[in-house]
């Protein structure tokens, strides 16, 4: 046969390089495509604040047990599922996947019970959380164990094992809890405060906490150069994953502890339903929220304007008078835990 009537195949093995390489270029584009959409989709997160979990206290900073499981049930009910700050860093540098409705869970100074009160219920429900340490207060064993506000801290040892364990993280929260807009330089609290935690724990750290939300417009660039990745503020607030995202700079949404008993009392009114609500404890602005039964079971809901909720009774009217609601529920203000929740 007279050359150029005839072509041969290409070989098995260069068809088969050439199937790989066009896969594998298809399924980079579609990647980078699907990153892409990713970093550009806006996500509300709450970043919620704990301090101490426990009974018996009548303070704000100390969340009972009952009311943090409360959380945690109101938060899997919904669909939430947990995140670390780091895993906001990723999703704004090169769009890593959240899921649907994230949340980040944070327990401030480092308190034993974060580990003995906190974990167990994390676990309970499917969360994890960060929990940011005084690291100059934390004890080289659990004998020699310091106290911050009354409260045992953890030690060492059982910061590396619950590290261990994941489903707590832990961040930085200077080395002595100080007042970083009252410092000249906080440099040293930073930096020392960083050396820590990959010297002690050793592992990185999951980002830094401003004691007392207190720092200096210059603070959050220190936090960055010292490698922190993050750092949550007290702000109060929820992120959105916008471009303009300051990782820095994290606002939260602050979870009040104390004793919350809640009193309901039905109120006459023609043409609406009204009831008088009041509360003993701490006085809280709430959302709240009317759910009405209706056909086959549906529901349907209904917000009212927020309300401060105090031991003076406050008037709630719900909003749709044709329909009787069922339920009164009062959520925190930005509708991310349901608080209470009643018959009528």
């Amino acid at each position: 046969m007279k050359s150029g009537y005839f072509t041969p195949h290409p070989h098995p093995a260069r068809r088969l390089g050439i199937v790989l390489l066009l896969t594998a270029s298809l399924l980079a584009i579609t990647a980078g495509f699907f990153l892409f959409h990713e970093r550009t989709r806006v996500y509300p997160v709450p970043i919620l604040m704990y301090h101490k979990i426990g009974d018996g206290v009548a303070s704000p900073w100390w969340v009972a047990a009952e009311d943090f499981e409360a959380h945690l049930q109101s938060l899997k009910e919904q669909g939430y599922h947990s995140i670390f700050p780091s895993e906001l860093a990723a999703h704004q540098a090169w769009g890593r996947p959240l899921p649907s409705k994230p949340v980040i869970l944070t327990f401030d100074d480092g308190y034993l019970n974060t580990v003995t009160g906190a974990e167990p219920l994390l676990r309970k429900y499917g969360f994890r959380a960060v929990c940011y340490l005084i690291t100059g207060q934390i004890g080289d064993a659990p004998d020699s164990r310091r106290l911050c506000e009354g409260a045992p801290l953890l030690s060492w040892p059982e910061v590396r094992e619950a590290q261990r364990r994941g489903t707590l993280r832990f961040g930085g929260h200077t080395r002595s809890h100080a007042n970083l807009m009252a410092m000249k330089d906080p440099r040293g609290e930073i930096e020392d405060c960083y050396r820590d935690i990959r010297k002690r724990g050793g592992f990185k750290p999951e980002g830094f906490c401003y004691p007392f939300g207190q720092y200096k417009p210059e603070t959050p660039a220190v936090v960055a150069q010292a490698g922190f990745a993050t750092a949550v503020t007290c702000n109060d607030g929820v992120v959105a994953t916008t471009n303009g995202m300051n990782l820095f700079e994290l606002p939260r949404v602050s979870m009040m502890g104390g004793p919350h008993v809640y009193h309901v009392e039905r109120v006459a009114a023609t043409n609406a339903v009204a009831v008088r609500v009041w509360k003993e404890g701490h006085s809280m602005q709430v959302q709240p929220r009317w759910v009405f039964a209706g056909p086959d079971n549906a529901s349907a809901e209904s917000w009212s304007a927020p309300v401060t909720i105090a031991s003076n009774p406050a008037v709630l009217k719900c909003p749709r008078s044709a329909t009787t609601p069922t339920t009164l529920e009062l959520w925190d203000d930005y509708r991310v835990i349901r608080l209470f929740r009643h018959s009528l």
